[in-house]
């Protein structure tokens, strides 16, 4: 099977046209747009199928729950819209979430919980919640306990084919990358090299920094395009074959 892989796109910053390119399935790792609108561009842009995991900035100016329900229900049949969701294609098993973080991987959670509500983004421009609340570093703690879980159990069930995971927030700090030091780094990456060793290949998104490596025998991918200007190291037409 080849993958075409994307993420960061921010295509809310400028546009994106991939080039003619190869492939039996698209993932989408993850901030591609805002809200729905990354949804509508994997409509029209791709025919085969798309595994699209949610990124934070999907859910930048909206509600975390009812984005993710919007974006499925602009999605067309061909466009899979996945968070704690398992899906296979092939003799490929697809495990995909969006992921966030726990906090712990700079050492000290609430302090890195305190540095991370104050200077980012994600605790301004998205809400939660029946009352529409801002969200907090807590909520985030109980969706990345949850996917933990589907991980760990999804990934220990048996399955003869591959197992490619797709999470949006990098699941190691050894490919995040510079520039995710100090408590900061703690919304950006997970300690989970014991699911990575589980795994064939993990494709994630977020941290701006492409990578192609091997860990504990997984294939790690990340290809973001980033903002404007950012050199990530992006492959516009990056095709891995499982």
């Amino acid at each position: 099977m080849k993958i075409l892989i994307y993420s960061d796109l921010h295509l809310e910053f400028a546009d994106f046209q991939p080039p003619a390119t190869e492939c039996d399935l698209v993932v989408l790792a993850g901030d591609i747009s805002v809200k729905s609108r990354g949804v509508g561009w994997a409509n029209e842009t791709f025919s085969c199928p798309v595994i699209y995991a949610c990124g934070n900035h999907e859910f930048y100016k909206g509600h975390i729950d009812r984005t993710l329900t919007k974006m499925r229900d602009a999605a067309a049949e061909h466009v899979h819209i996945l968070d704690n969701q398992s899906l296979i294609i092939g003799d490929t098993r697809f495990l995909v979430a969006t992921a966030w973080t726990d906090f712990t991987a700079s050492g000290d959670y609430r302090v890195a919980m305190r540095v991370c509500a104050e200077w980012m983004n994600d605790f301004k421009r998205i809400r939660i919640g029946e009352g529409y609340s801002k969200l907090r570093p807590v909520d985030l703690i109980a969706r990345n306990i949850t996917t933990r879980e589907f991980l760990a159990t999804e990934l220990a069930k048996q399955f003869d084919g591959k197992t490619v995971v797709v999470t949006h927030h990098c699941p190691i700090q050894e490919v995040a990358g510079d520039g995710h030091e100090g408590h900061l780094g703690a919304a950006y990456f997970n300690d989970w090299h014991d699911l990575v060793a589980q795994t064939d290949v993990w494709i994630f998104g977020h941290t701006h920094h492409a990578v192609d490596t091997v860990v504990s025998g997984c294939r790690v991918l990340s290809n973001p395009r980033g903002y404007p200007g950012e050199r990530t190291g992006f492959v516009p037409n990056l095709v891995v074959e499982v």
